[in-house]
């Protein structure tokens, strides 16, 4: 729990609950017609393309819950949504009461995320207390814009390898929750469907 709590905090994980004036069999073949069948984690996210269902979300529905993300595709990828959505229901007082995860990043690339930019703040406070040193002692004719340049190349890096993944996937979050919320109002205003 405490790791959900810390992607929480930095707006990765989103709960939110909503009641539905509709009937739950009705909700879970709205969602399983929109659905591909087999859910597995975004890190396998290029097994997508070998797919041959023309559906926009990958994942397992059952009768009391429903976990699905956002289909890969090549036509358009860099607007791909990889923000994971977790849903459990259930009919209480003649609606349907759905409660709702939208979660931006996995665990594991989120540690490994921290683990990355722990090595390069490590590596930053030995680059910047070795110029330190440099400048109060007879080596300070050795600094140049090489030693420089390094810091310089490695923050970039890391910049894209943590700051912007976890940027994409906060605001994933947020489109994600529009994109569901969405949803579920167009399934409950539907002419067609079987109210309670």
């Amino acid at each position: 729990m405490g790791i959900n709590r810390i992607l929480e905090k930095y707006k990765l994980i989103e709960t939110f609950e909503r009641e539905l004036s509709i009937d739950k069999e009705y909700f879970i073949s709205e969602f399983r017609q929109m659905t591909q069948k087999g859910y597995y984690s975004p890190l396998l996210i290029m097994l997508d393309i070998i797919k041959s269902e023309n559906k926009k979300y990958i994942g397992d529905i059952n009768s009391k819950s429903f976990k699905i993300r956002e289909k890969f595709t090549l036509d358009n990828s860099f607007a791909n949504n990889f923000a994971t959505v977790k849903s459990k229901f259930q009919t209480k007082n003649n609606k349907l009461n759905v409660k709702t995860t939208i979660q931006g990043m996995e665990v594991i690339p989120f540690i490994l995320r921290i683990l990355i930019f722990g090595i390069y703040s490590l590596l930053m406070f030995i680059a910047i207390l070795e110029i330190l040193l440099m400048l109060f002692t007879s080596d300070a004719k050795y600094i140049d814009g090489s030693m420089i340049m390094g810091p310089i190349i490695l923050t970039i890096f890391v910049g894209f390898l943590t700051y912007l993944p976890y940027r994409i996937a906060k605001k994933n979050v947020v489109n994600k929750k529009n994109d569901i919320d969405i949803i579920y109002q167009l399934i409950e205003k539907t002419p067609y469907n079987k109210r309670v």
